[in-house]
């Protein structure tokens, strides 16, 4: 038939500092703004003593798909494109404010110092082409509008078809 039946895997990873002074929920809650997770079917792990860092692990691209329409609704497909892929094309974590996750709202962080309470950090493991990925979570804008959006079929099995 043509198409390629080989799926390219999506794991993602979302980590945040707990302060002692920070109540475990609160940042499970901010995460789960950015990343929507279950504590009883996700893997979910809290680790370390004094400073405790939370470790969701997530895999497929519905998980983000909140995220994605997160920045759209924000408008910052842009700022997260540019987050998100370095010069050379890779992907890099994003880093996202964890007080105004608490709240609600996507905002993202380029700087730890930004937030004082430190970030939320997610980690994209993608096994396409990251520009592929990039065109799907957050695709160029020229005035506002979209450029060149990816298709979850692209996201997916890494298709060019019908594309030049």
């Amino acid at each position: 038939m043509g198409s390629n039946d080989s799926r390219f895997n999506i794991r993602l990873e979302v980590r945040a500092e707990i302060y002692p002074t920070e109540d475990v929920r609160k940042v499970l809650q901010a995460i789960n703004t950015i990343i929507p997770f279950d504590e009883e079917r996700d893997d979910v792990e809290i680790v370390g003593d004094d400073v405790k860092t939370v470790i969701v692990r997530k895999e497929g691209h519905e998980a983000l798909i909140k995220l994605r329409s997160s920045f759209r609704s924000n408008r910052i497909l842009d700022t997260a494109r540019s987050l998100l892929l370095s010069r050379s094309g890779r992907l890099r974590p994003l880093k996202f404010h964890k007080q105004a996750a608490y709240s609600g709202k996507v905002r993202l962080c380029d700087e730890d110092d930004i937030s004082p309470l430190g970030v939320i950090i997610l980690r994209i493991e993608y096994g396409g082409d990251p520009l592929i990925l990039a065109n799907w979570l957050s695709p160029q804008t020229e005035k506002g509008r979209i450029v060149k959006e990816a298709s979850t079929h692209e996201l997916l099995y890494g298709s060019h078809e019908g594309t030049s």
